[in-house]
């Protein structure tokens, strides 16, 4: 049977018929006969009855072919022309897999019905006038002014700490048309906006799949390979598609950890240490395996109700080299935080030229006596900056983390409140916090790094006497300013790092 007979066959139109059509119709409907043929019943949007879709499934499901299929449809069908935006993690996502990629738009949509493709600026243009448009994750003021009709949203759980304001952003532009929609497709992640774009609400509809689901159109090695991964929490979230509690396991809990209020000033505060666990290797040294990141906190300590409290003031994770990692800790050094006179100055969010004449600096630069640590140590003490090495001793990560822990069991660790979002923490706390309440020992998640920073900050606090988390005992007499009598037994020398 011809191509032309099976277009008739698929469509209920007789030759005759087909051949009245232009060029771009027949095309289009190839296209489209073609994709029905091949597609899973999933894979084929509802065609009324909801504003936002979600594809969650496992890699290799189909998700992006589903992505590309259904914008490239619409804006092809769209008879104002709408523009449409697609919208991955990084500019190469955006080229290399959403238009550029083997089940990407330039692989989905006939060539005839292609007027023009710039690579530079992400931007296809269909010949009926609609253009598609690509944005990157990274840069979610990019999406500030732009309006469409329709969104793609590409593996949405890998957009990284901007998830939520490109989110938001994405929506504001949503604007066009009689039925603006969007559609994400993503291998999920236990991160906030999948946990919260899953839940159910009028006009979502949530598609679930698995690897398996697409297996005719994969490498059988590609399934030996995924048979090592069944049965564990991995192979339940990237080949199955689930939603995993990764912080079910670990040892501190999210709801210890309070909320300091967006509205209310930073505390006055007694201390400031910048913590630092550092790489052991670097990108340009370990192309291979990847580099290791460095990772640094800064806390505050400060009097709530008669105790001392810490709040987190700052946090970041990068690759960097020496030199990078070098020039970033002075610039860090020189930040101050809280004590200003309009507003709380916490540095991710608000570059106010007073934090460099107002508020504390960090006290202390804590770094941990290991790996580029050393060299880090070695080359700020050049520059006249003193620093402060810990040494873990025999104590593993995990041991660490439980002597730290009444911190949070004791509710006097503090994060920033969004300002946005009432009682949700800032958006560049939320990879610290999901890191540090998923862990639960030495490889129970991908990266450990913000775990060692802030625990060998508190450790620190504690060993030297800067916090006491032990209640006083209400059996023991007190003098009339609440302090407890001397301890006139012999002092036990030794390490405190090796206990």
């Amino acid at each position: 049977m011809s191509e032309l007979q099976d277009l008739c066959e698929a469509t209920g139109l007789t030759e005759a018929q087909l051949r009245k059509l232009s060029v771009e119709e027949v095309c289009y409907l190839t296209w489209q006969c073609r994709w029905a043929n091949q597609a899973r019943p999933e894979q084929i949007p509802p065609e009324s009855g909801w504003s936002e879709l979600g594809y969650c499934a496992g890699r290799g499901a189909g998700k992006s072919r589903f992505g590309a299929e259904w914008i490239a449809r619409a804006a092809w069908e769209d008879p104002d022309a709408h523009p449409s935006h697609v919208i991955a993690p990084t500019f190469s996502d955006i080229r290399f897999v959403c238009f550029e990629g083997v089940s990407g738009l330039l692989n989905v949509i006939p060539p005839e019905l292609v007027q023009k493709y710039n690579s530079s600026d992400s931007i296809l243009v269909l010949n009926n006038g609609a253009i598609i448009r690509g944005f990157s994750a990274e840069k979610p003021e990019r999406l500030r002014g732009p309006q469409c009709s329709r969104i793609w949203a590409d593996e949405l759980a890998a957009w990284g700490a901007t998830a939520e304001d490109c989110w938001d952003m994405a929506q504001f532009g949503l604007r066009l048309g009689t039925n603006p929609q969007i559609v994400w497709t993503s291998t999920p992640k236990p991160i906030e906006i999948v946990r919260k774009l899953t839940e159910p609400k009028p006009g979502r509809i949530i598609v679930r799949g698995s690897s398996y689901d697409n297996r005719a159109n994969l490498s059988a090695k590609f399934f030996e390979q995924l048979e090592q991964y069944e049965g564990t929490t991995l192979g339940k979230q990237e080949i199955h598609g689930e939603i995993i509690d990764e912080e079910s396991g670990g040892v501190i809990k999210r709801g210890w950890i309070k909320l300091w209020p967006h509205d209310k000033p930073i505390p006055k505060l007694n201390y400031v240490i910048m913590s630092l666990d550092t790489a052991f290797t670097e990108a340009t040294t370990d192309r291979k395996n990847g580099a290791d990141y460095s990772a640094c906190t800064v806390i505050g300590v400060f009097d709530q109700d008669g105790v001392k409290n810490v709040l987190l003031l700052d946090c970041w994770a990068e690759q960097l080299g020496l030199p990078d990692l070098i020039a970033k800790v002075k610039h860090e050094k020189k930040t101050r935080y809280g004590e200003d006179e309009d507003e709380a100055v916490i540095k991710p969010l608000i570059g106010s030229a007073k934090m460099l004449t107002t508020g504390r600096a960090p006290d202390i630069i804590l770094i941990e006596s290991k790996g580029s640590g050393l060299s880090l140590q070695q080359m700020l003490a050049r520059e006249d900056i003193l620093t402060h090495g810990y040494n873990p001793g025999r104590a593993d990560k995990l041991l660490r983390l439980n002597i730290v822990s009444p911190f949070f069991a004791k509710h006097r660790f503090w994060v920033p409140e969004s300002t946005l979002k009432k009682g949700k923490p800032r958006n560049w706390c939320d990879p610290f916090m999901a890191q540090l309440c998923s862990f639960s020992g030495e490889g129970s998640i991908k990266s450990d790094d913000y775990v060692d920073a802030i625990s060998q900050a508190l450790r620190f606090l504690l060993d030297k006497g800067l916090v006491n988390l032990v209640e006083k005992d209400p059996l023991k007499k007190h003098d009339s300013k609440g302090r407890e009598p001397p301890d006139h037994r012999p002092k036990r020398l030794g390490n405190p790092y090796s206990q």
